[in-house]
């Protein structure tokens, strides 16, 4: 299961993960079942509550008869999950989602109060609510994580008989295990969109933190199967080294990405981002559509590509290291990304398809200076300027230079099959891997 790393001591963490031999970009380093998982409300009936595969063609869901909230892609799973824990919480389940308790929850908080019940429920089978636990069983891999730095966590609600919930037994471990979830529990995605929240225990408690990690987690869904964590290198790991992953957003400003962590997980980050951005100051951005934004963003480019007008072929060469100029802080402003981010959805989606393209890739030259090498979201963001160039050659839009187009959809399409093909199939069946080999038909076409 590790075979590929050793937990070690660590000067200020717990443990570290560390590589047992060099690994290349790609390389899986640990494959996890998930321990338990709950659906987001808006993907509860899109997928199965055990394995979580999409309903398609192949796949028809089928609900529980009697919650009538869970769906199941066949048998096998919904008897998995009724053995679980979902027999424990059926009949309970309605009265559950209506009760105030559970209304008064955000709606990630509502995810958590779910997986607690799930969770509560299946460790403790038999209602014997005590929390000493055999040596290397699921309990015992919980209690053994770290706590949240956190003291004034308020424990949600659980789903189930009430006699049972409300017992003080039950109350306490209930608790001890809420106070170990916002420092070590994760959000499922696929294709980078988010649709469950999940413990992966053995994960939490071997991977620390980097906002410059050398490695990041994908998920793998399979018919009737638990879902499974991957932890996949990105770059070169040299034996001896420490694997990292983030906990957050390597692209969240500095600031809110330290206090996040010293928040919920009760460190402060010194690896190489946040090190190297200490003279960083939130300083807002000039005017959208000033001389002064114009020349930051022309600057931004010509730092990463080597000229403002184009991508760069080699800037996913893994020997590649790029340091934030001092002259651009104001585009590392917490409402910088966002905007630019919204404003090239709405240009590329919307046929401003000049106007996409230069924001597309100033957005890509920012990617490329706040996430590490071969991060998946710089490949994810290369694909969507490559089909964005490609709707921009067959719309009919007059290009000062419209024949180095062709030439500038295979150079994003090259970022995203180098990037997203070291990430790896992940998620639902499709996707990008799907839409690259699509595009690079229509691209060699005649």
């Amino acid at each position: 299961m590790l075979s590929k790393a050793h937990l070690a001591p660590h000067q200020t963490a717990r443990n570290q993960a560390i590589s047992v031999e060099a690994l290349a970009p790609g390389s899986v380093v640990v494959s996890v079942p998930s321990l338990v998982t709950a659906l987001l409300p808006s993907e509860k009936g899109r997928r199965c509550d055990n394995c979580h595969v999409l309903e398609s063609g192949d796949i028809r869901l089928r609900k529980c008869t009697g919650c009538a909230a869970y769906w199941y892609c066949g048998s096998e799973c919904q008897t998995r999950q009724w053995n679980a824990h979902h027999k424990r919480v059926c009949k309970y389940y309605s009265s559950f989602v209506a009760s105030p308790g559970y209304q008064g929850l955000s709606s990630n908080e509502r995810v958590d109060a779910v997986l607690l019940s799930h969770l509560v429920m299946q460790l403790f089978p038999h209602d014997n609510f005590s929390l000493q636990a055999e040596h290397n069983g699921p309990l015992s891999e919980c209690t053994d994580l770290l706590k949240g730095s956190r003291l004034d966590i308020r424990v949600p609600p659980i789903c189930g008989a009430r006699s049972k919930t409300g017992d003080p037994s039950c109350q306490r471990a209930a608790h001890e295990l809420f106070s170990r979830f916002g420092n070590n529990n994760f959000v499922l995605h696929s294709h980078l969109n988010s649709y469950a929240h999940g413990m992966f225990p053995l994960a939490s408690r071997f991977f620390n933190h980097s906002c410059a990690p050398n490695a990041v987690a994908r998920y793998i869904n399979i018919v009737s199967e638990p879902v499974r964590m991957e932890v996949v290198a990105i770059r070169d790991i040299a034996e001896g080294e420490e694997i990292t992953i983030p906990y957050l957003d390597p692209a969240l400003p500095r600031d809110t990405r330290r206090n996040a962590l010293q928040l919920n997980y009760g460190f402060t980050c010194t690896c190489q981002l946040c090190s190297s951005t200490e003279w960083l100051r939130s300083i807002p951005p000039p005017a959208r559509g000033s001389q002064e934004l114009i020349i930051l963003e022309t600057s931004l480019r010509m730092a990463v590509f080597g000229r403002s007008d184009r991508v760069a072929a080699d800037v996913v060469d893994d020997r590649m290291t790029h340091t934030i100029p001092e002259g651009l802080g104001p585009l590392f402003h917490e409402s910088y990304l966002s905007d630019i981010s919204e404003r090239f959805s709405k240009a590329s989606h919307e046929g401003g398809y000049a106007e996409a393209l230069e924001i597309g890739l100033t957005q890509l030259a920012l990617y490329c200076l706040v996430y590490p090498t071969n991060y998946p979201q710089i490949g994810m963001h290369a694909l969507e300027l490559a089909k964005t160039v490609w709707n921009a050659m067959v719309s009919g839009e007059r290009f000062t230079d419209s024949g180095s187009l062709a030439e500038d959809a295979k150079l994003y399409l090259g970022i995203a099959t180098h990037i997203l093909g070291i990430f790896g199939p992940e998620g639902d069946p499709g996707g990008p891997i799907e839409e690259i080999r699509v595009l690079q038909g229509l691209l060699n076409s005649p």
